[in-house]
């Protein structure tokens, strides 16, 4: 065993040498017969053994639950790529625009169980005029919204759009979580806004990254049929 220097105490040496000769029991298996470690939050004694069993249980335990976490969100994230696939295909075949949104609001009941499912763009008039999902630039719940979530997908309780719950259309009072995802394009803006009943559904601070991609695919395809002649 090295010296004891002057900063260190016993103990310190002790579990240093221990640490650095993990064999040592192996070769003073006596010792593990006598050594008794008090059970924490008990009066009973337990030897060295036991209490390095219970120890290694208790780690074995926590990996366990920390690997089933790991498990249930790769199971949950592939089953949100399937469904973003499946939306990207339909929207792939989508001929018109009526196409595309059918795709969205079909796929969105369907699959992710939504109960309200809003679709707002920022066109003024023209041949679309008079379509739900198109509303004025100057739309002030549109705008509202657009401001609350100008570059990336806001989640969490139905005030947390104030005013913007509007979007909602007549739904605010049941609508408990929503989910408000920015939709852009060069030349439109807008907001896809997706609410449940359970007001678990959207957390604040939930992972946006699933979310922006979705946003993605409707505005690609939206702006594609907008913009054919």
């Amino acid at each position: 065993m090295k010296r004891v220097n002057d900063d260190d105490s016993w103990e310190q040496e002790l579990a240093r040498y221990l640490r650095e000769n993990p064999d040592y029991f192996q070769r003073h298996e006596d010792l593990l017969e006598v050594l008794r470690i008090p059970h924490v939050g008990h009066g009973a004694a337990a030897s060295l053994l036991e209490r390095q069993a219970t120890v290694l249980r208790a780690r074995l335990a926590s990996k366990d639950r920390e690997w089933q976490r790991f498990l249930s969100v790769a199971r949950d994230n592939d089953i949100v790529m399937e469904r973003l696939h499946r939306l990207a295909v339909a929207l792939i075949d989508a001929c018109t625009i009526d196409d595309v949104f059918g795709c969205v609001y079909d796929l969105a009941r369907r699959e992710w169980r939504l109960d309200a499912v809003v679709i707002a763009l920022g066109i003024d008039g023209g041949p679309l005029a008079g379509r739900n999902e198109f509303v004025s630039p100057d739309d002030s719940p549109l705008r509202l919204a657009l401001t609350l979530a100008p570059d990336k997908p806001l989640c969490g309780p139905t005030e947390t759009l104030g005013e913007a719950r509007a979007l909602l259309r007549g739904q605010e009072a049941e609508i408990r979580s929503v989910a408000l995802v920015p939709l852009h394009d060069p030349v439109r803006s807008g907001v896809l806004l997706l609410g449940s009943r359970d007001p678990d559904r959207f957390p604040v601070g939930v992972g946006t990254v699933y979310l922006s991609r979705l946003g993605e695919l409707v505005m690609r395809a939206a702006a594609h049929q907008l913009n054919r002649p």
